[in-house]
């Protein structure tokens, strides 16, 4: 019957919200409100305002959720407190203070026929509740949270508390009155020691405890296992195999380390060579034919398979499907496609491409739902042809289709029937594009790692990145953080691609394109921050919002990780933030770009040198690729 009072009195609640004429202020029309699922019926509707936010009536919300409310004419302010929360707003203005911290909102409280309307998801939020926005019945549904369960009774088995809201306080002492020690974000995990008064002690990195309000937590159930945490091992697995993945459209191969040594093979991009050994900036490779060579460290990505797996090296072997192009038509300068071949190469495929006269590489990228790699020609196809679909259902693909895309764009599309990969090669007189798409094994997620800068400048040095007060060069904490990261997830059964291990002459669009051509999960990219003022201090983590495209993953990668860094780094929340940076929006794949701490604070500077600080980086990050992927 609890809980029935509760619905009873929340509808009256509502009832009492009121909206304020200011701006242009859109019909509510249908609008409904629900609690828990029970639609609330209210005597003042409530309306959608210029800011698209949901206002209405505050005082009877408020008291069904115990709270109390109290009015200062003259200031035109409305303070409303519930469970050692004060909520203060004015009306007209988009600044609140929530505990006498001031908070921005996105809209504002108003005055309505002389009745307070408040935003209602700033009101619910604020007090624990969560809210949705259902479009198609265009409702507001709030959501309780269920009630923390009682303390466990004869159990020495720790209860594990996960964060269940954005920017939650710990403090020094079970309530509101007590200092803020830091703040952990949705989905952080804390192991509980004690409880008081609805407040939960937990621990923190390094040891140390706060105490956290029970309506922001919900706990994992006794005995549960928790599949995302880490098994604490950094070195490199024993059994780890070393690939260079050619990362530019043609490369030599020479007999021996150095640019004056006899050019043996080329290679191409998105070739996969096993790594034999390296000496002076130079991997011992070993080619298709079985022949070793040296190619250059700074042309190429680092490959690390577990378990002594691998890629695919099996040789072409029989004819699947083949088209050619009827009459061709005077295009002028454009290379005409005359006939494309798909051969088997082990359990992978080979496309051959023919055209009349020299072809460009294409551009290629990834598209999903379906799942698909698209190759994009500057080429004409011939004016009359049969079917443009070859049927494949080899591999990972399930065919090819082609098409004139536009006046000057030949588009070819792999429809895939799983995770692949694949490399562009080139003939010597340019008439032939071979692209080779190779399965992977779902079993060994791939995930990219960037470390931020290194690059090779044109006079031999390599890009430093920030520098800080001492001289600490970005450049190498964060290839420091990154290469324990890259081991910490090969222990945990993932295959990494590094863009780089040390400097790379790799464009910041051709590091983004080792995630596309690779079959990767996602990609990373970490860095340390700087400022002019060197008082800034605090973790951020960025990605990347294209325009018309589902962003959810990618904001939902970046958050994972951001909330495992504040977890355990323990320095200011800077948030979690779109950003245009170069490797992000070059990416196909989910994609986020870490900003640890500020290497130009003299603090935090100390603590990026700190070895034990980078670990914990590293850990941060591996358990919110972890609980990212967990979550999706």
């Amino acid at each position: 019957m609890k809980i029935w009072r509760i619905i009873c009195i929340i509808a009256s609640i509502i009832g009492l919200f009121f909206s304020v004429g200011m701006g242009s202020v859109q019909a509510a029309g249908s609008l409904s409100i629900t609690m828990d699922g029970i639609t609330i019926e209210t005597d003042v509707p409530p309306f959608i305002d210029e800011n698209a936010r949901t206002i209405v009536p505050v005082r009877l919300v408020t008291e069904a959720l115990g709270s109390s409310v109290a009015w200062d004419g003259a200031e035109q302010r409305v303070s409303i407190s519930r469970s050692g929360t004060i909520v203060e707003l004015w009306i007209g203005r988009k600044t609140a203070h929530v505990n006498k911290i001031e908070q921005e909102m996105d809209t504002m409280a108003v005055l309505k026929e002389g009745r307070t309307m408040v935003p209602l998801r700033f009101l619910a939020e604020t007090f624990g509740l969560t809210v949705e926005w259902e479009q198609e019945s265009r409702t507001v549904a709030l959501k309780t949270p269920p009630p923390p369960p009682p303390p466990a009774e004869h159990t020495n088995e720790p209860r594990i508390a996960t964060v269940d809201g954005n920017n939650v306080n710990i403090r020094s002492g079970p309530g509101t009155d007590y200092e803020r020690l830091t703040q952990v974000h949705k989905g952080t995990r804390l192991t509980v020691v004690a409880e008081n008064s609805g407040w939960f002690q937990v621990e923190l990195s390094g040891g140390t405890k706060g105490w956290i309000f029970g309506q922001f937590v919900l706990f994992t159930a006794s005995g549960a296992t928790d599949d995302t945490g880490l098994r604490g091992e950094y070195a490199m697995p024993a059994d780890a195999t070393r690939s260079a993945l050619v990362m530019k459209p043609s490369v030599n191969v020479r007999s021996a380390p150095g640019v004056d040594n006899p050019v043996v093979a080329k290679v191409t991009l998105g070739q996969q060579l096993i790594i034999n050994g390296e000496q002076s900036n130079w991997f011992s490779v070993r080619l298709p034919d079985g022949r070793s060579g040296w190619i250059a460290n700074w042309l190429v990505a680092v490959r690390y398979d577990n378990g002594g797996t691998a890629p695919d090296r099996s040789v072409a072997a029989g004819l699947i499907s083949r088209w050619s192009a009827g009459e061709q038509s005077n295009t002028g300068d454009m290379p005409v496609l005359t006939a494309m071949e798909v051969e088997r190469s082990g359990n992978g495929v080979l496309l051959k491409i023919s055209t009349n006269s020299a072809l460009a590489l294409p551009v290629s990228f990834r598209m999903e739902n379906p799942s698909r790699i698209v190759f994009d020609f500057p080429a004409h196809l011939g004016k009359e042809g049969p079917e443009s679909t070859l049927q494949v259902n080899h591999g990972s693909v399930t065919r090819f289709r082609l098409g004139q895309f536009d006046d000057r764009t030949v588009r070819v599309v792999a429809d895939l029937q799983g995770p692949a990969s694949y490399a562009v090669s080139q003939s010597s007189d340019g008439r032939t594009i071979t692209i080779q798409i190779r399965p992977i094994d779902p079993s060994g997620q791939i995930i990219v790692i960037d470390p931020g800068h290194g690059a090779l400048n044109a006079w031999g040095s390599s890009d430093p990145g920030a520098i800080g007060p001492t001289g600490l060069k970005e450049r190498d904490v964060v290839r420091s953080i990154s290469l324990q990261l890259g081991n910490i997830l090969l222990n945990e059964g993932f295959t990494v691609i590094y863009t780089h291990e040390n400097n790379t002459g790799l464009s910041l669009e051709e590091r983004a394109l080792v995630g596309s051509i690779s079959g990767a999960e996602l990609l990373v990219s970490i860095h340390a921050n700087a400022s002019t003022n060197r008082s800034q201090a605090g973790t951020m983590t960025f990605y990347h919002a294209p325009p018309g495209s589902d962003i959810s993953a990618r904001r939902a990668l970046a958050g994972f990780i951001q909330a495992e860094l504040l977890n355990r780094l323990q320095r200011e929340d800077k948030g979690v933030r779109q950003a245009n940076f170069l490797v992000l929006r070059s990416c196909s794949i989910p994609a986020a770009l870490v900003e640890v701490a500020f290497i130009s604070n003299p603090v935090e500077e100390k603590l990026l040198a700190d070895p034990a600080f980078q670990r914990r980086a590293a850990e941060a990050v591996a358990l919110g690729i972890k609980r990212y992927l967990a979550a999706r």
